[in-house]
């Protein structure tokens, strides 16, 4: 290829070629083999950016209002409510900076992000998405650990900034080959000069399996992990109460849990699964000059997209759909005007209204489960004998003295006729 006499190359037989011959060969004396168009046509710029705009705006509104609940109401200061405000922070610093990225890097034929860019749009990415997976992984995890483990398996609230700053190292770290293995290059063509940037196929070919597996299929996994010991636990206290005549509100946070986990696995599968789909179809790509054009390329922007919109998704899975958070809503000055919490209760009172007329047309029946027994305090009497006095002597033992005990109280609600 390097003995080619360059005057005599065709145009069309040069966008034929290779990636690897184009970089062994003087492009300087070739004309530019593809169209050259600059920037993309205005109504798919002001489609793409109005999209885009949508999740961005929305999103980073409703992550703004969950830290503005937590800033201002301190009786939210718990180990759960600190890691759902990490994840509405990742969100919020994912929609803030990496979608703008992306459009620019859409709209222009030529890569005008220049060194910059190319070194820090793919570990800011890559930083932000691999973060909000680990603060997902987190709340999972603490509310499996509040509802199947003991107290001790929890987070507590020493620890929850421990961890989420662990968290924050670690997908930093994770996400520095793309700050090293990616690089700016300009290559001059006889009528054009093309700006790109590269990554060194060697690591990042590989490395790009790892995160895919970190993105979407570990959080996926662990998600079906843990809600599913949620709802195995939630169906084993229902059954077990259900043999004893009651259950009901257990049963109803089952069903409320069911529909919670449906809504974090369909968002979860719905928004990172097209991702990988998207890196499959890019490892299966020949390496030709215009392979990434046509469908791969609205392929390319919708995966980027859902994964975007997740992080607009996750403030209402994880914080609007939390009972306390709901009531802060609506106390919270700055917010209180927008009557978020009215907003989000409506389905919540109606369902409310529903369980206090059936509690009013049910009996109650209250069964004791083990009988008091009668508390004789024969220290008392033993303590008066070592310490006689003269004119009192308390040898008394009092077998029907009130006991301090709790008594095991079981309600039974029976069926409405």
């Amino acid at each position: 290829m390097d003995d080619c006499n360059f005057d005599d190359v065709d145009t069309k037989s040069v966008s034929n070629l290779t990636a690897d011959d184009v970089a062994n060969i003087d492009t300087s004396q070739i004309p530019f083999p593809n169209t050259l168009w600059h920037v993309k046509p205005a109504q798919e710029i002001a489609l793409k950016t109005t999209a885009m705009l949508v999740i961005g705006v929305a999103g980073i509104f409703l992550n703004s209002i969950i830290l503005i609940i937590l800033i201002r109401n301190k009786w939210l200061w718990s180990a759960s409510n600190c890691l759902i405000g990490n994840l509405a922070l990742t969100d919020l610093m994912t929609l803030v900076i990496c979608p703008w990225f992306m459009l620019v890097r859409d709209f222009y034929q030529n890569y005008v992000l220049k060194n910059f860019g190319c070194r820090f749009e793919g570990f800011l990415q890559a930083s932000f998405l691999l973060s909000s997976v680990c603060a997902i992984l987190l709340v999972s995890y603490d509310r499996m650990a509040a509802a199947a483990l003991t107290a001790e398996a929890r987070i507590t609230i020493k620890a929850a900034p421990r961890l989420i700053i662990a968290s924050w190292i670690c997908s930093c770290a994770l996400s520095l080959p793309w700050t090293i293995k990616r690089y700016y290059m300009e290559r001059q063509w006889l009528d054009y000069l093309e700006s790109f940037c590269v990554e060194d196929v060697a690591v990042l070919g590989i490395y790009w399996h790892f995160i895919l597996m970190l993105l979407v299929w570990v959080p996926l996994g662990l998600m079906l992990i843990t809600y599913g010991t949620i709802m195995w636990r939630l169906e084993s206290s229902v059954r077990e109460l259900s043999a004893r005549g009651g259950g009901r509100s257990i049963a109803r946070a089952r069903s409320r849990a069911l529909r919670i986990t449906a809504c974090v696995l369909l968002a979860g599968v719905a928004c990172r699964v097209p991702y990988t789909a998207l890196i499959y179809w890019r490892n299966n790509l020949e390496p030709l000059i215009n392979a990434v054009e046509g469908s791969y390329e609205i392929m390319w922007f919708s995966a980027n997209f859902l994964m975007y919109m997740n992080c607009a998704v996750n403030p209402l899975i994880y914080g609007f759909t939390n009972a306390r958070f709901r009531k802060a809503m609506d106390r919270t000055p700055g917010i209180a005007c927008f009557k978020f919490g009215m907003w989000c209760c409506i389905c919540t009172m109606l369902n409310k209204k529903r369980v206090q007329i059936e509690d009013k047309n049910t009996e109650k029946v209250f069964v004791i489960g083990h009988s008091p027994k009668p508390e004789k305090k024969l220290s008392r009497a033993i303590k008066n004998i070592l310490h006689i006095k003269k004119d009192c002597l308390d040898f008394s033992i009092k077998a029907d003295e009130v006991t301090t005990k709790p008594t095991k109280v079981t309600p039974v609600k029976t069926e409405p006729v």
